[in-house]
């Protein structure tokens, strides 16, 4: 099994989307995605990982699966810097502690609890897998960049329905 995440976030901070794919055999068995109006591309990316591993330790923990991402910060984060970060007491040097903190310890929780090494794939470069989490975090972080548009729209909506009756 392969699973693919991915984060996007345009303008960056701004509306961002997460995303990931799972395939097996080739073929798409599950994806999700989530949103936040107001993030960052690294969180968004961190998140996609996150979901990816907390699903895969729920939906395929007796198989073995490879994570992929695109992120060098989300792949090195988790495999080597969380491990020094977190025995120098989640500090990045002195008085500099590591950014996005939370989410680095929820990511290391996940990875104690059920240990995987990330891939680093390469975006953009026509990796299925990749592309499609890709599609789904981009069209997510769409998707939170409009909701204030779409609940106005909404609003707009029922009040000429309700104004009928």
């Amino acid at each position: 099994m392969h699973v693919f995440c991915d984060g996007a976030c345009e303008p960056n901070p701004g509306p961002g989307g997460w995303a990931f794919v799972a395939y097996d055999d080739g073929a798409e068995i599950f994806s999700a995605h989530g949103n936040a109006s107001q993030t960052t591309n690294n969180v968004m990316e961190m998140t996609g990982a996150l979901q990816a591993i907390l699903w895969i330790s729920a939906n395929a923990a007796d198989r073995q699966a490879r994570l992929h991402c695109d992120s060098q910060y989300v792949v090195k984060g988790c495999n080597e810097w969380r491990h020094s970060w977190k025995r120098k007491n989640w500090m990045r040097g002195v008085n500099a502690p590591v950014k996005n903190l939370e989410l680095w310890q929820e990511l290391d929780a996940a990875l104690l609890a059920f240990p995987l090494t990330l891939s680093w794939v390469k975006g953009h470069a026509g990796v299925m897998g990749n592309e499609r989490a890709d599609e789904l975090s981009f069209a997510a972080a769409r998707a939170a960049g409009s909701s204030e548009i779409a609940v106005d729209h909404l609003t707009a909506a029922y009040r000429q329905i309700m104004a009928r009756n």
